[in-house]
Parts: structure tokens; C-alpha cells; sequence
């Protein structure tokens, strides 16, 4: 299956890139090391998780994942399992029955076409069941430090909005924008940030605006800054490195 060709959003202006050159400089100043809060130990461990995580927590698909890799720990063996019990495993996550029919297919198809190994390219990501744009990108990123593009969920997309990077709705769309704003080097990296900036600190209800280290260039801010922007990102910065202990972290850059 062919991937699906994406159409093109209006290349940004000069304004527009100056803004995300000084929100970058924020952006890395606030979450120097960023992290993804999924629990793996190989790619097609991050696969499985990153397709459970939809419409769910990293937090819950932390707690169902020891259990499904104790019985399957293996793509051949989750491949080779029934439709029930991986049901049952997964059930926790939501829309077990989608989910638990992706990531068995899903497995299945990477023992008997790829050697059990995830694939290092967007386009045979998106031949795999339950495997969109976002998911492949969280893959490549993190566990190949393959920057395809940038993974857009809710908080990446809220982030984005807010600051006035985009209009768009879509997360394709979105993320055509956000790639033309940030150079490539730095996809990975820009796409950890706005994750982890929008879930705990640019939340959808209650934003933290006053801590925020982007609050002088947020056209959505709901309160004026405390501090200089840089004692907000020392803050910010304590907080993520005392999240990021038991996660891995995005794959570093030169």
C-alpha cells in the first residue's frame, strides 16, 4: 500500500520563522533533554506501546505492558496469539478490541516480512496495521533517531495553536508547518518539547501560564509571566529532568 501524499500547507513567512527561532531557543532552554514517557527496551516494544497509547495514558500502557511482553515478549509470539487473550490483556487501554487486533497484526507481519525488526522507513511504517503518521514518527525518532517529520497528538497540536505557529486542524497539516519552521536536526527533539510542554504545563484546562517560559511570544496567554522567561525555564527544565528518571529519553543530536 502506497503511503498516502500529503498536501502542501503555505510556506511561512520570515515573521514567522524568526518566532520559532526564539521560541526554539526557549523551547531547548526548558526541556534541554527531552524523553518519551513510554516504558521500552527495543523498537517494536515502543510500536506496540505507542499504538496502545491512543485514546489512553502513557501512564496506563506502563502499567499493561509488563504483563503483554511476560506472556508475548516476542513480535512472532504476540503475532502468533489469539484475539482474546490479547483483548484481555489490553483491555485497560480502551478500544481493546482495535487495538489488540493492530498490534497482533501489526506483529505478525514485522516476524514474517522483517524479520521480527520495526522498519527504519515512513513509508513501509505506514503499510502496518494500526501505524499512522504520528506513531511512525514517535517510532523513527526515538528509537532510530530517524527524524521523519514531527509527531502531532492533542498537546502537540494544542501547543502549537496556541503560540500561533498554526491554523490548521489537521496533524498532518500541522506538522507540514511545524517542519518548515524548524530545521530538520531538530524534529525529533522540537516534537518531544511540545509533548511533554502540553501535558504538563500548557494543559488544555488550567494552563500554567504564569510558569510558562513561552508566555511572552504566546498570543493565547491567559496570565502575565513570573520571573525572566530564563528562571522559568530552570524550573521547567528541574521538572521534566525529575520526570524523565525512568523514561527513555529522544535520541540526542550532534
Amino acid at each position: 500500500m502506497a503511503a498516502r501524499k500529503q498536501q502542501r500547507v503555505r510556506a511561512p513567512t520570515a515573521r514567522m520563522r524568526e518566532k520559532a527561532e526564539a521560541l526554539h531557543e526557549r523551547m531547548a532552554a526548558m526541556i534541554p533533554d527531552p524523553h518519551v514517557e513510554l516504558h521500552f527496551g527495543n523498537p517494536w516494544q515502543l510500536l506496540v506501546a505507542v499504538i496502545l497509547s491512543a485514546q489512553s495514558t502513557d501512564k496506563m500502557v506502563n502499567k499493561v505492558m509488563p504483563e503483554l511482553l511476560k506472556r508475548w515478549p516476542t513480535a512472532a509470539a504476540l503475532g502468533a496469539a489469539t484475539q482474546a487473550e490479547v483483548e484481555e490483556v489490553v483491555r485497560p487501554t480502551g478500544f481493546f478490541r482495535n487495538k489488540a487486533k493492530a498490534i497482533r497484526e501489526t506483529s505478525r507481519i514485522l516476524a514474517e516480512r522483517f524479520g521480527g525488526q520495526v522498519p527504519r522507513t515512513m513509508e513501509e511504517m505506514l503499510e502496518l496495521p494500526g501505524v499512522a503518521r504520528k506513531t511512525a514518527n514517535v517510532v523513527l525518532g526515538a528509537a532510530y533517531g530517524v527524524a521523519s517529520g514531527i509527531p502531532v497528538d492533542v498537546h502537540a497540536a494544542r501547543v502549537s495553536q496556541r503560540l500561533g505557529l498554526t491554523k490548521e486542524k489537521q496533524p498532518e497539516k500541522i506538522e507540514q508547518t511545524l517542519c518548515a519552521l524548524f530545521p530538520q536536526e531538530e524534529w525529533i527533539r522540537t516534537g518531544h518539547r511540545l509533548v511533554l510542554h502540553g501535558r504538563h504545563v500548557c494543559t488544555a484546562r488550567a494552563p500554567r501560564c504564569e510558569e510558562c517560559p513561552l508566555n511572552e511570544l504566546c498570543p493565547s496567554r491567559e496570565a502575565p509571566p513570573k520571573g525572566t522567561w530564563r528562571k522559568r525555564a530552570e524550573a521547567e527544565a528541574r521538572e521534566m529532568e525529575s520526570r524523565a528518571e525512568t523514561f527513555h529519553r529522544a535520541v540526542r543530536g550532534s
